[in-house]
């Protein structure tokens, strides 16, 4: 995509099983976030993707082309832009959703799981702490996504269905086209938002950025290489971060 333009406000054009975020159905009952939720843990757990267990043939695919602001020509946008810059390495994706306890109101899908920072380059978190994440973007049931459209979105799908609920779909995976995907025992260089809940019981730290805000990196010290996601090609690790 050659368009660079919003971060967070996005105008999105979506495929297929059509409907961005909305304040759809009654929010979900409240779950017990657990201290498994907290920051400032020690990177114990094992790793643990929870959409591997999904068969690819339940999965329909979808997407939303997205436009944010964003200076391609200033490789320190994203740096100057956010307030943490690190190198963190993803420990699990513990699945998605689409009600956001940051917001409390039905979102675009979302990945979630547990990240430990490796190197700070920028803001308040101290390396080895275990993060919950936050990434737009991921896999859910049908049932959840269908609840999280707003009734105008509900009845355009049941129109193009025949006047039916669609029906033997078990699950949507619904990303912003271009947009780097997450994976499990892989480190990336993060451009990251913390964020509270909305009644204030956790806080998840939310990848920014899109595809210029995530880059998986290798190597170390002054031998790190970042993965461009447009050119697929490694770059230095000063393509991103300032010195």
């Amino acid at each position: 995509m050659n368009k660079q333009k919003a971060s967070i406000v996005v105008a999105a054009v979506l495929l297929l099983l059509a409907g961005v975020s909305s304040c759809g159905s009654d929010p979900p009952n409240p779950v017990d976030h657990g201290s498994d939720q907290q920051v400032g843990q020690a990177a114990t757990a094992k790793s643990h993707d929870a959409y591997a267990n999904i068969p690819s043939d339940q999965i329909q695919h979808t997407g939303a082309e997205v436009e944010f602001l964003w200076d391609a020509k200033d490789p320190y946008c994203g740096y100057n832009r956010y307030p943490i810059v690190a190198r963190v390495h993803v420990d699990s994706i513990d699945g998605g959703r689409t009600y956001s306890p940051i917001f409390n109101q039905y979102t675009f899908p979302q990945t979630i799981g547990k990240m430990t920072i490796q190197t700070v380059y920028k803001g308040d978190v101290k390396p080895g702490a275990q993060l919950t994440y936050n990434k737009g973007g991921g896999i859910v049931s049908f049932d959840e996504y269908w609840k999280s459209l707003n009734p105008q979105q509900q009845d355009k799908l049941t129109h193009l269905n025949g006047g039916q609920k669609p029906t033997g779909i078990q699950y949507v995976k619904k990303v912003y086209w271009e947009d780097a995907e997450i994976t499990v025992g892989k480190d990336y260089i993060a451009l990251l938002l913390p964020q509270q809940y909305k009644d204030g019981t956790a806080e998840e730290y939310s990848i920014q950025g899109f595809q210029y805000g995530f880059r998986e990196a290798k190597g170390s010290g002054a031998e790190t290489t970042v993965l461009n996601n447009e050119t697929k090609a490694w770059e230095s690790l000063g393509s991103i971060v300032r010195p």
